[in-house]
C-alpha cells in the first residue's frame, strides 16, 4: 500500500466521484467484487445540491505510509507523521487530496469505517495547525472562495452568524493580485483567502462599513442568502472581518491595547519578512539567476566634477586613536556644532574609515560565488553592500554647497549639482528632524541599490537593507566619535528630493537613511 499511496498522490488523482470511490474501495482490501455501488452510497452519501464548505488538502502535500503503520504527510517545509492510522484514515486523507469533502461526508466515513468518530476533530485540527488544509465555499461544484493556510498554528473555527450581527473589515486586511487571482490576506493570521467569483469581491467592497448579512444580501441583487452567509463565515474564520458592536466599543481589535499600537504597514512588513506566517520562499534563492545579471559590487562612476579625498594614515591611527571602549561609551548624538564648519580633510578621513571598499571578490559561479562582492569597514548582508552614500553639503570648509556622490572604491567625491531647491529642502528637513538645534553642515544621504539584494534574496531583501543601514549608522557614529566630530542619525527623510537632485530611478535606487555630520565643540 505504501508505494500505491505515494504514486497516487504524486500523480493526478481522478476527479470523478465514481473513480475516487473505486480507488478507496481497492485500498480497503474489500473482498466483494461487485460492491462498488454499495461503497459509493456508503462513502459518498448524496446531499442536496446546495452551497457548502469543502475541506481539502493544500496543493503540494504528499502522503506516504510509514514502516510503523502510520502515515506521513509532507509539505515543502514540514513533515508530520500520523501514527496508528487505519484504512479509514487513509481513505479520508485521499478524499481530501482528491478534491475535498464536507465535514458531514467525513463523519459518514468515520461511522461506516473502522475510524472512531471522536478522532475526526483532532485530525482536522492537527492538519489545520500544520498548514495542510484548505476550506472552500462551493456552489454547483464551482469554488467561490477558498481559505488556504500559509503558516503554522492556525485554528479554524466557523462561527454562527445571527441576522442582527454586524461585521466590518479588519483594518489589517488587504487585497492584492496573486497568480491571476484576487486574494485577501492579513498579518494577523497565517492564511490567504482566494476569491474566485464576483460575489466575494462584492462583499469585500461592502464590508468597509458595518453591515448585517441580510443588509449585504439586500445590497447585492440576486445574491443567495445561504452563499452570503457561508462567505461571511469564511471571511470571519480567516480574520478578514470582525464583529462590530458599538455597545462594547467597536470591534475586538480596537479594544486590544497591544494591537492598537501597531500600524498596518509595520505589522505587514514584520510578518512578511520572517518565517512562520507566510508561504513565500525566504532567504537566498537566486531566483533571477542566470536570466538577469547581478549589479556590480560598486556603482559605476557618476558624471560630474571629481574631487579626490584625503586618506588617513591607518598605522598612525592604530597607535594614537582613542581606545575602543572609550569611543563606545562616549558615542552619542550631537546637534550643536562648533563655530567653524567641518573640513574636507575631515570628510575624507571619515568616509575612508567608515565606508571605503577594502577589496573586491570577483564572481565565480562555478565555485559558488554567484556575484561580485566587496569588503568594507561595516557589515552588509551577503557582502552585497547595496548602500550608496551621497553628501548634501550646507557648510564645509574646502567644499562648495551642493550634492555629491561618494565613490568608495576610488575614495573620491563626484559633484552632481550645485545648491538648488532640492538640496535646500534636504538640509531644511534634516534640521527639522534634529529639532532645529543646529544649522546642517553635511547631510549624509544613504540610498539602496535594491536589486543588489532582491536579485539574491526572497522575502527578506528589504529587511536586510534596513539592518545594513543600522550597521552603517553605528559605524559612522563610532568613527565620528573617534574623530571628535558631531554625529546624529535621523529618523526619516523625503522620498523624492534626493532622487530629483541626483537623477535617480526611485524604484532602482532611492533614499533609506539620513545622517547629520558636523564639527564638534571641544
Amino acid at each position: 500500500m505504501r508505494h500505491w499511496i505515494k504514486w497516487q498522490v504524486e500523480g493526478d488523482l481522478p476527479k470523478k466521484p465514481d473513480a475516487i470511490v473505486l480507488i478507496l474501495h481497492r485500498l480497503s482490501n474489500h473482498r466483494c467484487r461487485s460492491c462498488c455501488k454499495h461503497k459509493k452510497t456508503t462513502i459518498r452519501k448524496r446531499y442536496p445540491a446546495m452551497p457548502k464548505i469543502v475541506i481539502g488538502l493544500k496543493e503540494g502535500i504528499s502522503i506516504e505510509e510509514t514502516p510503523g503503520g502510520g502515515v506521513e504527510l509532507k509539505s515543502a517545509y514540514i513533515a508530520q507523521t500520523l501514527s496508528k492510522t487505519t484504512p479509514g484514515t487513509v481513505k479520508a486523507l485521499l478524499m481530501l487530496a482528491a478534491g475535498g469533502s464536507t465535514q458531514e461526508e467525513l463523519e459518514d466515513m468515520a461511522r461506516a469505517e473502522d475510524w472512531f468518530l471522536s478522532n475526526l476533530p483532532q485530525y482536522i485540527e492537527q492538519l489545520a495547525r500544520l498548514g495542510f488544509l484548505t476550506w472552500s465555499v462551493l456552489e454547483d461544484g464551482q469554488s467561490l472562495a477558498r481559505l488556504v493556510v500559509i503558516g503554522q498554528g492556525f485554528n479554524f473555527h466557523l462561527s454562527e452568524i445571527g441576522s442582527d450581527q454586524r461585521f466590518v473589515l479588519s483594518r489589517f486586511a488587504y487585497s492584492r493580485c496573486l497568480n491571476q487571482k484576487t486574494v485577501l490576506e492579513t498579518p494577523l493570521q497565517p492564511v490567504r483567502l482566494e476569491l474566485d467569483g464576483w460575489l466575494g469581491m462584492a462583499l469585500w467592497g461592502l464590508l468597509s462599513r458595518p453591515a448585517t448579512y441580510p443588509e449585504l444580501c439586500a445590497a447585492i441583487p440576486g445574491a443567495d442568502s445561504a452563499i452570503v452567509k457561508l462567505l461571511l463565515q469564511l471571511f470571519a474564520a480567516a480574520g478578514m472581518i470582525q464583529p462590530a458592536d458599538e455597545a462594547e466599543g467597536g470591534i475586538p481589535e480596537d479594544r486590544d491595547v497591544v494591537l492598537r499600537l501597531w500600524e498596518f504597514h509595520d505589522l505587514l512588513f514584520h510578518t512578511r519578512t520572517r518565517d512562520g506566517r507566510q508561504d513565500q520562499p525566504l532567504g537566498a534563492t537566486f531566483r533571477f539567476w542566470p536570466g538577469i545579471e547581478p549589479l556590480p559590487a560598486c556603482k559605476p562612476s557618476m558624471q560630474g566634477e571629481l574631487i579626490e579625498l584625503a586618506k588617513p594614515n591607518l598605522e598612525h591611527l592604530i597607535e594614537e586613536d582613542y581606545p575602543f571602549t572609550l569611543v563606545l561609551e562616549e558615542r552619542h548624538s550631537i546637534r550643536d556644532y562648533a563655530p567653524e564648519a567641518i573640513t574636507l580633510q575631515q570628510i575624507g578621513e571619515f568616509l575612508y574609515r567608515a565606508a571605503r571598499v577594502k577589496g573586491i571578490r570577483p564572481a565565480d559561479p562555478e565555485r559558488g560565488a554567484m556575484y561580485e562582492a566587496s569588503a568594507r569597514p561595516y557589515p552588509g548582508g551577503g557582502a552585497c553592500h547595496e548602500l550608496e552614500i551621497y553628501l548634501t553639503v550646507g557648510e564645509c570648509r574646502g567644499l562648495d554647497r551642493g550634492l555629491y556622490h561618494y565613490d568608495p572604491l576610488g575614495h573620491s567625491l563626484t559633484k552632481l549639482c550645485s545648491e538648488n531647491r532640492c538640496t535646500g529642502l534636504i538640509l531644511k528637513q534634516a534640521e527639522g528632524s534634529a529639532a532645529k538645534q543646529c544649522q546642517a553642515q553635511v547631510v549624509i544621504n544613504l540610498t539602496a541599490r535594491f536589486p543588489r539584494l532582491s536579485w539574491k534574496y526572497n522575502s527578506i531583501a528589504y529587511a536586510l537593507m534596513l539592518k545594513d543601514v543600522g550597521a552603517l549608522y553605528q559605524t559612522m557614529y563610532l568613527v565620528a566619535t573617534a574623530m571628535d566630530l558631531a554625529p546624529c542619525a535621523l529618523g526619516a527623510g523625503h522620498a523624492d528630493w534626493l532622487c530629483q537632485a541626483a537623477g535617480l530611478n526611485y524604484l532602482a535606487e532611492s533614499p533609506v537613511g539620513e545622517f547629520l555630520l558636523g564639527s564638534k565643540r571641544i
